[in-house]
């Protein structure tokens, strides 16, 4: 018995994405033997360079069904149901859950369809800041998209075949004149996920630079949020202590970074930011000669004098979602995992005085 292509058209993103079972793979198979259209379909999901403004996100909907089976007999597809649906509902609950956060590689298409569920429609771009021939990174040339309808930001995203190979190629950019961008002198910040090198370029002029900037920050804060959640899979907490003079927060953001080494043994680093807020519950005017620290897992930080602020302790903190330049190799990490629950320790002196207390995990 024959497929609707309706429904075949359903399946065959899931279908791309290898995120069907065995005996549905068959069924669709033989169908696309037989059906032009369908193979048509097939070959658009496949393209390289994606139709932005037609990636498929016509999933199966319950009601999907009930339109083509009042076109079969009843009788001829009752067994062929049964392994549709559970053929389809197990891979639709993989393909809409993200099925991004399994994968060791992912693909040009699923950063596109990741960053546009985050509401960033990209559209490729036919004038970008710098030749995609002239910022190779590796053997890898970039596909170029916009950000804005002005033309103010610019992604350059580079698909590279293993999460191995793209760590190579970063640590072999060893100051700005090895990185393209800060070589041509045009701001850029850049971000990895996976295999996947993600940079953003701003076409932005000096003497527009403030306002123009202030379109674009919203929609580059959104970009780095995306990867930092939905591609790496990251975390956010709060450690916070509060004493008799002072209360202390320590935000911490943090993701692992899987891969394949060359002697084929999974390999992993762990990426870790922590930024530390102090607040003074007296008149800040009245602190001295002040000098503080954050203890926390095997690091401490001291801070004093000029580096005490006040005013951002009750603030979002969202630095970590702002990537680095491209030379600084985007991240450094360790090959440690931590507990997020393991306390931490703040201490203070100021004006002759001085405090200390714990830090703990903050409930959400």
């Amino acid at each position: 018995m024959r497929l609707p292509c309706e429904l075949v058209q359903d399946i065959l993103p899931l279908y791309v994405e290898e995120d069907v079972n065995p005996k549905t793979r068959d069924l669709v198979e033989k169908h696309l033997e037989e059906c032009g259209s369908c193979q048509d379909f097939l070959r658009e999901l496949k393209n390289e360079e994606p139709v932005l403004d037609n990636i498929p996100e016509n999933l199966p909907e319950p009601d999907t069904f009930k339109k083509w089976l009042k076109r079969l007999r009843i009788g001829a597809v009752v067994g062929l149901i049964a392994l549709i649906l559970a053929a389809v509902g197990i891979g639709v609950v993989g393909y809409k859950a993200g099925t991004v956060a399994e994968k060791e590689t992912i693909s040009t298409r699923d950063v596109v369809k990741v960053l546009k569920k985050a509401g960033l429609s990209l559209k490729a771009s036919q004038s970008p800041v710098v030749d995609p021939s002239e910022c190779i990174l590796g053997d890898v040339q970039p596909k170029v998209y916009g950000l804005d309808e002005e033309g103010l930001g610019q992604l350059y995203i580079y698909e590279f075949d293993s999460t191995l190979g793209r760590r190579n190629v970063l640590e072999g950019i060893k100051n700005m004149e090895d990185d393209p961008f800060a070589r041509s002198q045009i701001p850029s910040v850049a971000y990895a996920a996976k295999n996947m090198v993600i940079i953003v370029v701003l076409n932005i002029s000096e003497e527009n630079w403030q306002s123009d900037y202030g379109k674009i920050a919203p929609i580059t804060q959104t970009l780095g949020k995306t990867i930092f959640h939905d591609l790496n899979q990251g975390e956010k907490w709060v450690l916070y202590g509060d004493g008799k003079h002072w209360e202390a927060k320590l935000v911490v953001s943090a993701y692992e970074e899987w891969w394949t080494g060359e002697d084929g043994y999974k390999k992993f680093k762990f990426y870790m930011t922590k930024t530390p807020l102090v607040k003074y519950k007296g008149n800040p005017e009245e602190i001295k000669d002040i000098n503080y620290s954050f203890e926390y897992l095997t690091g401490k930080s001291t801070m004093a004098g000029e580096e005490y602020h006040q005013g951002n302790f009750d603030e979002e903190q969202t630095s970590f979602y702002n990537g680095s330049p491209l030379y600084w190799g985007i991240y450094g990490g360790t090959t440690h995992t931590i507990d997020k629950n393991e306390t931490g320790k703040f201490s203070v002196q100021w004006s002759g005085e001085e405090e200390s207390f714990e830090l703990t995990l903050q409930e959400p």
